[in-house]
């Protein structure tokens, strides 16, 4: 990604079978993360540095300098079929998913 100024969210999804890492190779931008249950922001500011992106986490990239430059690699060809792009939505599938995990622990 390239081109987005500071006022410019992307992502704003979760990917149910995308795995993703993101690596700033030039400039800085911020990563906000959300498993559904917890947030966090990561600065991305050095080309060494790699942010490893698991299935069902929420994410929005913002905060672009000027001369950002984020690459997104993916472990999955596009399918818009696996995203979830319904903050909501969102919660309720993972929260699902979570809720019969523990159904089967208890078992």
């Amino acid at each position: 990604m390239y081109g987005s100024d500071a006022t410019v969210i992307r992502g704003q999804h979760a990917n149910r079978k995308t795995e993703f890492v993101l690596i700033n190779v030039s400039g800085t931008s911020k990563v906000k993360v959300d498993n559904g249950y917890e947030t966090d922001v990561i600065e991305l500011n050095k080309p060494r540095m790699g942010l490893y992106l698991p299935t069902m986490l929420w994410k929005d990239m913002y905060d672009f300098s000027a001369d950002s430059v984020l690459l997104c690699l993916a472990s999955e060809h596009y399918d818009g079929s696996e995203y979830i792009r319904d903050y909501n939505e969102y919660l309720k599938e993972v929260r699902s998913v979570a809720a019969s995990e523990e159904k089967e622990q208890d078992k």
